[in-house]
């Protein structure tokens, strides 16, 4: 566990040796560190075995941060580790951060802002979606493509809203830790499980949607 006590979010960063490259691990680590709002938790899983050392930046995390490291690859896509992450998780939110995802410096206070919103009326939501630019994207109107050497070059712009399979990231929806323990926790497996649990939980719950994009997806 980490040293933070009742955090307001709780990010659950899964890893592995080959998904990406140090660089870019440290640059989303980076975007953690940056953060205005530091009332947050990490929690890092690399679905090991290493290969390579796990890049020492998250230590400037300090006490907030931890590093568990499995001994067995799931390969599922990091699903397993963000349902243990959802288990260990101390924060009031959980925010689910691939390793090549960056969040803007002023990405959680916006969130907490959206939290504290009463407009259009004063019912805060369990779930909070912020629009993030999506990079690699391209799409003729019918089918979307994605592709990693595309990504200085074309990107599109995913609102969540509305919330439908390809058009939310796992990073994007920020759900209560309450209600993930409803829903028992990461329960779907599949390669675009958040695009098939997402809407479901907006459906039956409904959402806040910040109006400001606050983080991309390499």
């Amino acid at each position: 566990m980490t040293s933070i006590k009742n955090p307001k979010f709780t990010i659950v960063v899964p890893h592995y040796d080959g998904s990406i490259s140090d660089d870019l691990f440290c640059r989303g680590l980076q975007s953690l560190i940056d953060q205005k709002n530091q009332d947050f938790e990490v929690l890092i899983y690399h679905d090991g075995p290493t290969s390579r050392p796990v890049p020492e930046l998250w230590r400037q995390l300090g006490d907030r941060a931890k590093l568990t490291i499995t001994k067995k690859r799931k390969n599922d896509w990091g699903h397993s580790n963000r349902d243990l992450g959802i288990k260990e998780a101390n924060g009031e939110y959980i925010v689910h951060f691939n390793p090549d995802n960056i969040l803007y410096p002023f990405a959680l206070e916006e969130v907490i802002n959206e939290c504290k919103s009463t407009y259009p009326h004063p019912v805060t939501s369990e779930i909070i979606i912020m629009p993030i630019i999506m990079r690699g994207m391209r799409t003729n109107g019918s089918y979307l493509w994605r592709q990693k050497e595309w990504a200085e070059n074309y990107s599109m712009i995913f609102t969540g809203y509305p919330t439908i399979k390809n058009n939310i990231d796992a990073m994007q929806l920020i759900m209560s830790n309450r209600l993930w323990y409803k829903y028992g926790g990461w329960y779907d497996r599949r390669e675009q499980a958040d695009g098939n649990m997402y809407p479901l939980f907006v459906y039956q719950n409904g959402a806040r949607y910040c109006s400001k994009i606050l983080g991309e997806h390499w």
